[in-house]
Parts: structure tokens; C-alpha cells; sequence
């Protein structure tokens, strides 16, 4: 009896970490329009270079919001470590995974005509969701612009400016996502 329960545990955990092959191609998708987005900024840059102004960079910012970021990785992944019965699968993979991507349509679907009241948040929170990878992808060829990170959080420098861009978006992301798990209709089953 032990097994079976462990083996259903086990699947239940597969099935929760299990990637939407949709959900990851459209977050590809956003993060590739990113890209082009950068590129076309950057084709479009001024010749004029600006100066960097002192105080614009919230290094210090990044540096604690780093140090908050890695302490939030750690808590969490002791946490999922120390649960026994971890049917809810990685948290770090739960935006992307077939159960996120099955509680977004049933909550589209049972939305549909009745009611605003779930729907409307989650698709601006949907919307948040998709900036953080165009955000993401237009910083890569974007950011090769002096001008785009002279004053920039994280810069003068590209690699500065780069990690503190990816930084907000990976915190932004995942706080979101946590807000959106809260609104999406549950799981079935």
C-alpha cells in the first residue's frame, strides 16, 4: 500500500513538473520579440552619447535586492526540500508547467460570460508575466546602446545594467506568478 502511495506521489509530482510546451514557447516568443525590439532600438540610437549623472545607478539597490533575492531561494528550497509529500512540484518550474498552463484554461473557461472577477486580474497579471521576458530580451541587443545604460540601474556598463534588468524581471516574474497561482482556478484531480 506504501508504494502505491509513494508511486502516486511520485506521479503527481512529475505531472506538476512537467513543462507546457505552449507556456515555454510563448515565453520564448516574447523573450525573441524582446530581442528584435533591442535591435530595432538600437538601430534607431542617437550618435550623441550622453553623460553619466552620479546616482543613477542603484547599485546599492541591486546589491540588497540581490542578497534578499538569494536569501528567498535558499528559504524556499529548504522548505520544498524538508516537505516529504512535495506534490506541487519545483516552484521555479511552476510558471511554465502543464498544471499552471490546465488552471489558466479552466479559469478562462469557466470565466467565460459569468464573471470578471478572476479573469480581468489574471490577464493583466498575464500580461506583467510576458513583459518580463520581452523586457529580458530586449536588454541583450538593446543594451549594447552606451545610452541605454549610462544612466541605467546596474550601469554605466552593459554587463551592470544587463544583471539589474534581469534582476527586477526574474524577482518581478516570479512574484507575480505567485499573485497569478492565486487567482487561477484549482486543479482538478
Amino acid at each position: 500500500m506504501r508504494s502505491a502511495i509513494r508511486t502516486g506521489g511520485l506521479a503527481d509530482q512529475h505531472r506538476a513538473n512537467r513543462l507546457s510546451r505552449l507556456s515555454v514557447a510563448v515565453f520564448f516568443a516574447a523573450f525573441l520579440i524582446g530581442i528584435i525590439e533591442g535591435a530595432i532600438n538600437y538601430a534607431h540610437r542617437s550618435p550623441v552619447i550622453e553623460r553619466h549623472v552620479a546616482g543613477t545607478n542603484a547599485i546599492t539597490v541591486h546589491v540588497v535586492l540581490a542578497i534578499v533575492a538569494v536569501a528567498v531561494v535558499a528559504v524556499v528550497q529548504l522548505s520544498a526540500s524538508r516537505r516529504a509529500s512535495n506534490r506541487a512540484g519545483s516552484p521555479w518550474v511552476a510558471p511554465f508547467s502543464t498544471n499552471a498552463f490546465a488552471r489558466l484554461r479552466r479559469t478562462i473557461r469557466t470565466s467565460r460570460g459569468l464573471s470578471t472577477v478572476r479573469l480581468l486580474p489574471t490577464a493583466l497579471l498575464l500580461l506583467v508575466l510576458l513583459y518580463a521576458p520581452f523586457r529580458m530580451g530586449m536588454q541583450i541587443v538593446g543594451g549594447i546602446d552606451p545610452n541605454a545604460t549610462v544612466n541605467a540601474w546596474g550601469g554605466p556598463t552593459y554587463l551592470g545594467a544587463l544583471l539589474a534588468h534581469w534582476l527586477d524581471c526574474i524577482i518581478g516574474f516570479y512574484a507575480v506568478a505567485f499573485l497569478m497561482s492565486q487567482l487561477l482556478a484549482k486543479s482538478s484531480g
